[in-house]
């Protein structure tokens, strides 16, 4: 843009009177003014676009809490929460989520789950939670940001164990070989449209006793929706031959896979 300007000027003021050139250039000047302001205020924009909307505990004068207090949240956690049907489950969720002025919660997102399913079904409790007493600065409601670790034991009385690799006689297979189901799931699968991603994703499921596959988890992302696509090119695949005890009773395992993602420069 300045580059054409300046061929302008020198266009302009190549053997012309004084007030002639002065004529002809005002326009031109205001030009690269209005220019220079809009570029200004476009930078600022950028600027304040890029400095977040919430606070963090320490900076508040009042801190959100739930309604009865974290006790009753926890209860209300303990009432909604589904965990799964894998006997040894053990271990902790950590999630973090935005306190919005009006008490509900907002980007919930999981830090850390234990697989299975927890972190999916930790935003599902979340998203229903009830409204928060929101914190406070200088007296007024703001939005904050608040984390939390969510501990998660499985408990006796279950149907049916869910075996884990280690403890059949015969793991699980897929049909024609693990090199045939990767195949299958390479036909499926969509690579995300980001130069240079690259690297291993985990997937941990079931491999029921009928061989299909159930409980999908990641287990370990790249970002990108990568984890979700494993996950529903997974579930395309075809039936495995389930894991089996030593007496051929076939079982639910627990299974888990690396798939590496690489997309196309």
């Amino acid at each position: 843009m300045f580059y054409l300007l300046k061929l302008q000027l020198l266009c302009i003021t190549k053997k012309q009177p004084i007030v002639k050139i002065q004529k002809k250039l005002l326009p031109i000047l205001s030009l690269i003014i209005l220019f220079i302001v809009a570029e200004t205020k476009a930078q600022a924009q950028q600027v304040a676009s890029t400095k977040k909307d919430f606070l963090i505990m320490s900076e508040l004068d009042e801190k959100p809490d739930f309604p009865g207090g974290i006790y009753e949240f926890y209860k209300f956690i303990g009432a909604n929460y589904k965990t799964p049907e894998v006997q040894g489950l053990s271990g902790k969720i950590y999630v973090t989520f935005i306190i919005e002025k009006d008490g509900s919660l907002a980007d919930i997102r999981v830090l850390r789950d234990i697989g299975y399913g927890t972190g999916t079904e930790a935003i599902r409790v979340l998203q229903n939670s009830p409204k928060w007493i929101p914190g406070k600065y200088k007296g007024e409601a703001v939005r904050a940001l608040y984390s939390l670790p969510i501990k998660i034991e499985a408990t006796g009385g279950f149907g049916e164990k869910i075996y884990s690799v280690a403890e059949v006689f015969e793991k699980p297979t897929y049909p024609g070989g693990l090199q045939n189901f990767y195949i299958d799931l390479s036909k499926q699968f969509k690579s995300p449209e980001k130069a240079g991603l690259k690297g291993q994703l985990i997937i941990g499921f079931i491999i029921e006793k009928d061989g299909s596959v159930s409980q999908t988890s990641i287990l370990k992302d790249l970002g990108y929706g990568t984890g979700e696509e494993a996950i529903r090119c997974i579930k395309l695949t075809k039936k495995w031959i389930p894991g089996k005890l030593k007496d051929g009773t076939a079982v639910n395992t627990a299974y888990s896979l690396p798939i590496t993602i690489q997309s196309p420069n």
